[in-house]
């Protein structure tokens, strides 16, 4: 009888094997097999990044996660309707895969120029995505993906529903032409627009970004941080429709109802703007509304700011303030 040889003579070769086996598994992973985070390396993240780039959000291809690397992957988030974290769930990972080879029938097939045809759920192109970007810069944001999904649908009608056009979804050349005359003019009127915050501040961190994370809810602005006291005053010419205060929430907080169909809201004031402006005064293009403050549910002098289509909780709906502050 031959003996035995004691197991625990090869446990160490099949811990390096088993362990090898795990790092060549995530090595030669692709997109969507596994959720990729700030730190992580392999294809998968190789290919996160070149789809991404692909997609018109450039970031650098090393198949590392950096900061950058989640930087360049919350902005397109951000963009198409995703949950904004800079963290690519497996879920997430197909969605862009998905969208890639999307773009890349979309580029195979005829192209067809903004206004040429109808535009309806299930079709796709370059005149889809303007269509998007249109509706987006009007303040009904809609994910700028290039398909008409049903999420696009859904968007349209609403749209569609609280500016006078017809509530059906399907987008003709005449709407079409509507909806780019009126990004234009809105376009125009963003030139007359003032920031908000008279003097030196902050954007802060994520967790400042509108939609980012709260306990049960998501940001509803963006947060920029200031000394107390700096003067705020009206983004442009309107009517204060709101001067109030809530407790343990907005603090002292105003309402202006802008002459181009957007409302502003102004939070955490470090006193009533009832000291600046009253309900129903018209203001003018960068009057002063109130000051830089702590009030209600904050931890530190910041402004929490607001954009909404028309009008604040009647009807209107918010969308993220970023771009129109960056401009």
């Amino acid at each position: 009888m031959r003996p035995s040889i004691p197991t625990r003579i090869f446990t160490p070769l099949a811990a390096s094997l088993a362990l090898l086996m795990v790092f060549a598994g995530a090595a030669f992973a692709s997109l969507g097999d596994r959720t990729l985070r700030e730190g992580m390396e392999g294809d998968d993240v190789m290919e996160l990044q070149r789809e991404v780039t692909y997609l018109g959000y450039p970031t650098p291809r090393t198949g590392s996660f950096t900061s950058g690397t989640k930087g360049d992957v919350t902005d397109y988030e951000r963009a198409t309707g995703l949950m904004v974290d800079g963290v690519v769930s497996e879920g997430e990972g197909a969605t862009i895969a998905r969208r890639a080879d999307e773009k890349r029938a979309r580029e195979a097939e005829p192209s067809y120029r903004y206004g040429e045809r109808t535009l309806r759920m299930g079709l796709r192109g370059d005149d889809v995505l303007t269509l998007q970007k249109l509706v987006t810069t009007l303040g009904y944001f809609t994910p700028r993906t290039g398909s008409f999904t049903s999420r696009t649908k859904s968007d349209i009608i609403n749209y569609e529903r609280k500016t006078g056009l017809t509530v059906n979804g399907v987008v003709g050349r005449s709407e079409q032409a509507t909806i780019k005359r009126r990004a234009a003019e809105r376009s125009s009127t963003s030139r007359r627009h003032v920031f908000p915050i008279k003097g030196l501040h902050s954007y802060g961190g994520s967790g400042s970004l509108y939609g980012a994370p709260r306990s049960g809810h998501r940001h509803g602005g963006q947060d920029m941080a200031a000394s107390s006291g700096t003067p705020l005053v009206a983004v442009t010419n309107g009517r204060v429709s709101q001067v109030r205060y809530q407790a343990g929430g907005a603090g002292y907080y105003v309402v202006i109802q802008g002459d181009d169909r957007t409302d502003y809201v102004y939070m955490h004031l470090r006193e009533s703007a009832s000291a600046f402006v009253s309900s129903g005064q018209r203001v003018r293009t960068g009057q002063q509304v109130g000051r830089v403050g702590s009030t209600g549910a904050s931890s530190g002098p910041h402004l929490h700011f607001e954009m909404w289509t028309a009008h604040w909780f009647a009807g209107g709906d918010r969308f993220d303030p970023l771009r129109s502050l960056q401009r």
